[in-house]
């Protein structure tokens, strides 16, 4: 799915923070696991995502456990945050399905 992303400053200062480039978080957004939880989208990289092609594996190996949440309101989704947590993925699934202060 190619999608466009527009970026909070939050989002922007993380990205920096966590070495995330802009073909990185493109990379995630490609091979990742989409869930919806907690009211916005998490994209989540795992070791079984990233291809077995030995190039492939040493440029993006290091993005193993990479989240992004994306926030799907309006007309184009926002990137809210990214965040690296290689057993986050149990988390992910134990949030609820939506935001319940809502």
């Amino acid at each position: 799915m190619e999608m466009v992303l527009q970026r909070t400053y939050h989002a922007l200062h993380r990205q920096a923070r966590r070495n995330l480039s802009d073909q990185d978080v493109h990379f995630v957004m490609q091979h990742g696991r989409w869930f919806r939880s907690a009211g916005v989208l998490h994209i989540f990289l795992g070791r079984r995502d990233i291809p077995n092609d030995r190039t492939i594996h040493k440029r993006f190996g290091r993005l193993e456990g990479t989240t992004l949440v994306v926030s799907e309101e309006g007309d184009s989704p926002v990137l809210v945050t990214a965040y690296r947590n290689r057993r986050g993925l149990k988390r992910i699934r134990s949030k609820d399905k939506y935001d319940r202060f809502e």
